[in-house]
């Protein structure tokens, strides 16, 4: 073997470790932090230097602990993770990443995420160590219970845009608050809605909470939160001190998450719900549409409604 050979054959083993953490931390996942982005939005500081330096750091936050998180769910899980069709790739499942690495890299991010978020205040904090505790509840127990485990999955969310506004010196309004959380929870049980609907009648190694989700059920389920985010979503831009021409927004939400529901409905199997987010032209023009148009009524403020 020449010299050449032997160094690609020694590091082979180190660059396989590399990726399986990287894939350990899912960092496709990581646009879910986006929405600690929404302080900045909602309360009209796109134009300020500072209150953006804060959002990002709050989403690299975030993204720490979510990865945190997501280690932590794989140490769990990864025995029953082995069995599963999709889920045996996963780097702890298929022995990419040993478990003592996988420890001292959680530990590492969850800690990372709470140092950070110290840094920029009490109230980041705050919602840093409540998402990692829900998420800790939700990963030992709660994703086994029907009905909280969505609703812990939308409270982590909220948590998110939460730490967004406060980092921005803002209070968020009631209603941005149940809009996140409507759209959230209909993100979420459309997720078990696609689970459920591929879901082998014999496949012991699914989430065995879907045993206690029908069909019929989530479908209802997901319509009515998505019929009350965009509630929400319009008694805010009414009713909280904006412009009200930010109502003419409202369509661009409602388009949105009816396209979501629809690709939802004929999702192949193997392809994750949040996939689509991601790789859906129609979603993600509706996505840039609506914040283009939210943050051009909230600049050149018309007078269009009273």
């Amino acid at each position: 073997m020449s010299l050449a050979e032997a160094q690609t054959a020694a590091a082979a083993p180190a660059n396989g470790t590399a990726a399986g953490i990287v894939r350990l931390l899912r960092p496709h996942h990581w646009t879910k932090n986006l929405l600690c982005m929404a302080g900045v939005v909602f309360s009209g500081q796109y134009l300020q230097p500072w209150a953006i330096l804060g959002a990002v750091k709050t989403v690299v936050v975030f993204c720490a602990a979510s990865s945190a998180v997501y280690v932590f769910n794989d140490l769990v899980d990864r025995k029953r993770d082995r069995l599963h069709a999709h889920k045996k790739a996963r780097p702890l499942a298929s022995g990419a990443v040993g478990v003592p690495l996988a420890v001292i890299l959680g530990l590492a991010m969850g800690g990372a995420a709470l140092a950070g978020s110290a840094a920029m205040g009490r109230s980041v904090l705050v919602c840093t160590a409540l998402y990692l505790l829900v998420n800790l509840l939700y990963t030992l127990s709660l994703k086994h219970a029907p009905l909280l485990d969505v609703l812990s999955i939308a409270v982590g969310f909220v948590l998110r845009m939460l730490a967004g506004v406060y980092v921005v010196r803002e209070l968020p309004t009631a209603w941005i608050v149940l809009c996140t959380f409507f759209l959230s929870l209909f993100l979420a049980l459309a997720k078990r809605r696609s689970e459920l609907a591929h879901r082998a009648s014999d496949d012991s190694t699914q989430r065995p909470v879907l045993a206690h989700y029908s069909l019929p059920f989530l479908e209802q389920m997901v319509v009515s939160a998505g019929v009350m985010a965009v509630m929400c979503y319009a008694l805010f831009t009414t009713t909280s001190g904006k412009n009200h021409a930010l109502m003419l927004t409202v369509p661009i939400v409602v388009y949105g998450i009816m396209s979501y529901q629809s690709r939802i409905m004929q999702l192949p199997i193997g392809q994750e719900p949040e996939e689509v987010l991601l790789k859906d032209f129609r979603i993600q023009l509706c996505i840039i549409a609506w914040l283009a148009s939210y943050v051009a009524i909230t600049y050149f403020d018309p007078q269009l409604f009273r």
